[in-house]
């Protein structure tokens, strides 16, 4: 008999590894604080993913271990199950390691299109694995694996609930899918970019540390945002964007930022959208003006409108 407690063990430790798979990612792209922040910010969502990726490979090892056994005690049949239990396990081990990378990824890389998507991805994820888990038990009941609380589990029909598993799970993700592209989202993407002026980006450098400003889809019907990219290969980027930056028009108007969406204080590395209040459709020039060192000149980037 097969002792569930290793595989316990088995399954903490690999939910363990993809856990640190994220901290390694975040903190190789970033820093170990902006991976801390991301964490706190979804930890129920990345908790999710790594709950579900432990359950599979906890089961998966269970199975290959109850398999050999079950050669031991009885090779003949144990040939003929063989085949369809490595391979199903198989798949549902390994076929949602995709989607449990891709939300990690987006996270890692802040891609603008994997944040806008990015429910939809961890979603898809979480989903892949209820599906992998009752895929693995009913591996165990159809080949009378189980024992231990396996047992008491596995006295459902497990081929009915891996069925309604995968219909509620493609109706749900459906469901994402459908709110996330439907047509007024679309419509109300299209009017969000109607009357767009292209503005180039800017960049500035100095005091070993380098700055990139590119304006996103400015328009006067909207908040003005710019993405802000900021790297330095000495000392750390302690500041709060927020509290050093401000924009100003040709008249002088001087406005505070809103908000700031990207990596916390602190790193080499640094990225983000920083928003401002929409601006009168008489402004001719803009001005981002960052002060990110009290001890020198502010950073201005300058852009025309008309």
């Amino acid at each position: 008999m097969v002792k569930n407690k290793k595989f316990i063990i088995t399954g903490i430790i690999a939910g363990l590894l993809l856990l640190s798979v994220f901290f390694i990612i975040l903190s190789t792209a970033n820093s170990f604080s902006h991976a801390i922040e991301q964490f706190s910010r979804m930890w129920y969502w990345i908790l999710l993913l790594i709950t579900g990726f432990g359950l599979q490979a906890g089961l998966y090892s269970y199975i290959r271990a109850s398999l050999k056994l079950k050669q031991m005690a009885d090779p003949a049949a144990a040939v003929a199950a063989s085949a369809g239990i490595t391979t199903g396990s198989m798949v549902a081990c390994c076929l949602h390691h995709l989607v449990d990378v891709l939300p990690l990824m987006g996270l890692a890389a802040a891609s603008l299109f994997l944040v806008k998507y990015q429910l939809l991805f961890i979603i898809i994820g979480v989903l892949s694995n209820l599906i992998g888990i009752a895929m693995m038990l009913e591996i165990i009941q159809k080949h009378d694996l189980s024992n231990g609380f396996l047992k008491k589990l596995t006295i459902y029909n497990m081929n009915k609930i891996k069925k309604i598993t995968i219909v509620l799970s493609l109706v749900l993700a459906a469901a994402v899918f459908i709110v996330i592209f439907s047509p007024e989202q679309k419509f109300s993407e299209e009017r969000e970019t109607s009357g767009i002026i292209n503005l180039s980006s800017r960049s500035s450098s100095q005091n070993n540390i380098s700055f990139k400003a590119t304006p996103i889809g400015f328009s006067f019907d909207n908040p003005v945002r710019f993405e802000i990219g900021i790297d330095t290969h000495s000392g750390s980027l302690d500041f709060d964007l927020t509290e050093v930056s401000v924009l100003e028009d040709n008249n002088n108007n001087r406005y505070q930022p809103l908000d700031w969406q990207g990596s916390a204080s602190g790193g080499h590395h640094r990225s983000g959208i920083i928003t401002f209040p929409k601006l009168s459709d008489e402004t001719e020039k803009i001005k981002l003006i960052i002060q990110d060192d009290f001890n020198n000149p502010p950073r201005i980037f300058e852009w025309e409108l008309k």
